[in-house]
């Protein structure tokens, strides 16, 4: 297979249009269109249909995106890895971060750690995906993730690394919920309007569930996916939102926002290091993660607890 012609597919779909894909590949369009369908001649699909506005990728089309994009950072990784010989661990690494988490605040540390010990190592943080991230892990587009367990997934594993609890988190410019200081009952908090990730997100999960449990309704008048639209949309007064404290401490000022324990609710669940199941980490990859799990358990970086404490 031409890896070449899967990267210029990769990059039709990620730009919409054959003509500006083109045009940022520096080729006619012409000749991406041969392309392309040389692929579909390969695998005997129709990738895209072409549309008046550009082009729209049929479901054959979306899952060899999918792994086409593992396939590309393999070939990248490997492309690394040879230049840089074998003297010193090289290569490709990519660690995928999950939204609404304490893992974007632990990117920094690791990308110095990772500078300071393995320059030749090339770090790629990620934290939005077409696919979850414990796929992407499946998939091979990235190395590793740290996020939120899911439970049970085929192919993956997860190592618990900490235990998240979540938080009521309203703007400091509403007045305070109860005389209680900073407990709330879940009753106080449901007449509240929430702005929350979709309902594929953890947070949204547990947040629901909690909320039905105790017969209540948990009243969403907005999904974000964008962290600091979130924290904006949050600090402004447009409605509340459940978050681990740790997320809270690494994207709101202290004097932006309110933060509430459930006064009769644990909303918890367990931050895990998710990495595949059979295939081996590369030696690169492996070295990240140990430096990864190290820093999760290093008092002195803010806001970090072990799962066992």
């Amino acid at each position: 297979m031409d890896t070449r012609r899967l990267g210029y597919f990769v990059r039709v779909v990620d730009v919409g249009n054959i003509t500006r894909a083109a045009d940022s590949l520096h080729i006619t369009q012409s000749a991406l269109s041969q392309h392309i369908s040389a692929l579909e001649s390969d695998f005997k699909t129709r990738l895209l249909e072409r549309t008046g506005r550009g082009v729209q990728v049929t479901a054959s089309g979306r899952s060899l995106y999918r792994y086409a994009q593992g396939i590309l950072r393999l070939e990248k990784a490997a492309r690394i890895d040879l230049r840089a010989g074998n003297d010193t661990p090289a290569g490709l690494v990519t660690v995928g971060l999950a939204s609404y988490s304490m893992a974007p605040g632990i990117a920094v540390p690791l990308l110095r750690a990772v500078r300071e010990r393995y320059p030749n190592i090339h770090l790629q943080l990620i934290q939005n995906l077409t696919v979850v991230m414990s796929q992407a892990v499946l998939l091979g587009q990235v190395d590793m993730a740290l996020i939120y367990d899911p439970g049970y997934v085929k192919g993956v594993v997860f190592d618990h690394v900490l235990e998240e609890e979540f938080h009521l988190v309203t703007s400091a410019r509403v007045p305070r919920l109860t005389s209680r200081g900073d407990t709330v009952p879940l009753k106080e908090a449901s007449r509240l309007d929430f702005i929350m990730p979709n309902e594929l997100h953890t947070v949204r999960r547990i947040t629901d569930a909690a909320f039905h449990a105790a017969g209540l309704h948990c009243s969403v008048v907005a999904e974000v996916e964008p962290d600091t639209v979130l924290r904006d949309a949050v600090v402004s007064g447009l409605g509340a939102t459940v978050l681990p404290l740790t997320a809270v401490q690494a994207h709101f000022a202290p004097e932006e926002v309110r933060v509430y324990r459930f006064a009769d609710a644990r909303l918890s669940t367990a931050m895990s290091l998710c990495t595949p199941e059979v295939q081996p980490l590369s030696h690169a990859a492996a070295l990240v993660a140990d430096l990864l799990r190290t820093l999760l358990l290093d008092p002195s970086v803010p806001g970090r607890k072990s799962a066992s404490a």
